[in-house]
């Protein structure tokens, strides 16, 4: 049986890994189109190398190493992959080539690697990704294409960040949620460093499936709901005790919550600064259902990832999962209104 489960957990790391080389190399595909096949697969399989061996000393060390390798790569060829044309302060005419790029984040990320292998300390994990991500949003902060936009756009992300570092000691998370955070801000950043409209990514999709407009706000915002809707259950799990259906259903609807706050934040911040970069900030592209387009996929992005937990937690826990779950729809206790209204009664 253990074979079995082992053979299974294997299957599906190398799966993992195989999605990381192919997100690897349509980054490649979008930003070096003048790359030959051959350039990019030996680029592919010397990362493949690399993230290989770290699976191989834990899964755990894959996770950071396709985190920070695929991060910092996309944050170089974004910043320094083409010559810069813009007016912000925070600017170097730099740019580096499609070898030199990859030489500098597999050296980084090799680094890192070697840091985590390393380290004795318990909270390395989170410590490293957490240096590597200052660095990277450093690096999404030269040559930006709109500066005015990316300060709108990043006063949400340092608070943010600084909620993280400051409740860490009294409430820290899982490495999974901390990767999944991680992978969520890069994302956030390289629409920053554009504006969301602009990201070329968007534009080569466009291409690829002949559409008009740039979907990259689109991608984020399902991601949102798709890779943050698992740190929520955690959060839920331990200081709420979600549990059973509960502890999938809880998670969607802060996502939907978040979702509407997020538009309403945006909406005053438009109708503040108003003209070009109140438009620049809002990226609706001309879409009057953009608003509610964006909270959607955020709805369906945290649904598909609940759905990942519970096909996982049917997997390893099978019978105590369905116990679990038919045992949330139990009431525990007496109706709470009646309940307190006759303890005033009785105190009055």
């Amino acid at each position: 049986m253990k074979k079995g489960a082992d053979r299974k957990h294997s299957f599906w790391m190398l799966f993992l890994i195989f999605l990381v080389l192919v997100a690897f190399y349509i980054g490649l595909s979008v930003k070096f189109d003048d790359l030959n096949v051959f350039s990019k697969a030996f680029m592919v399989l010397v990362f493949g190398w690399l993230f290989y061996y770290s699976y191989k000393k834990s899964n755990e060390q894959f996770y950071l190493a396709s985190l920070i390798g695929v991060g910092l790569y996309v944050a170089l060829i974004n910043s320094f992959g083409t010559s810069y044309t813009g007016e912000s302060p925070i600017s170097f005419n730099l740019v580096l080539g499609s070898w030199m790029l990859f030489a500098i984040s597999l050296f980084f990320t090799f680094l890192a690697v070697k840091w985590y292998e390393n380290s004795k300390r318990k909270s390395k994990f989170p410590l490293i990704l957490f240096v590597f991500y200052v660095l990277i949003w450093i690096i999404l902060s030269i040559n930006v294409t709109h500066f005015e936009d990316w300060k709108l756009e990043n006063y949400l992300t340092i608070p943010f960040l600084v909620l993280l570092f400051i409740v860490y000691r009294w409430f820290r998370l899982s490495n999974i949620s901390y990767g999944l955070i991680f992978a969520y801000m890069i994302l956030h950043i390289i629409g920053t460093h554009y504006t969301y409209s602009e990201v070329p990514f968007g534009y080569w999709m466009s291409s690829l499936f002949d559409v008009s407009r740039n979907h990259y706000d689109r991608i984020v915002h399902f991601s949102f709901g798709f890779l943050l809707a698992y740190p929520l259950r955690e959060v839920f799990f331990r200081i709420g005790k979600s549990r059973g259906f509960f502890g999938l259903y809880v998670p969607v609807e802060f996502v939907l919550a978040f979702s509407a706050i997020y538009e309403l934040l945006e909406w005053l911040i438009a109708v503040l600064f108003g003209g070009d970069l109140g438009i620049a900030y809002l990226g609706t592209q001309g879409d009057v259902w953009d608003a509610q387009k964006d909270m959607a996929l955020a709805g369906l992005g945290a649904i598909i990832s609940m759905l990942v937990v519970a096909f996982v937690n049917l997997s390893y826990r099978g019978k105590e999962f369905w116990k679990e779950f038919k045992d949330s729809f139990k009431v525990k206790s007496a109706v709470l209104g009646e309940k307190a209204l006759s303890k005033w009664e009785s105190k009055k």
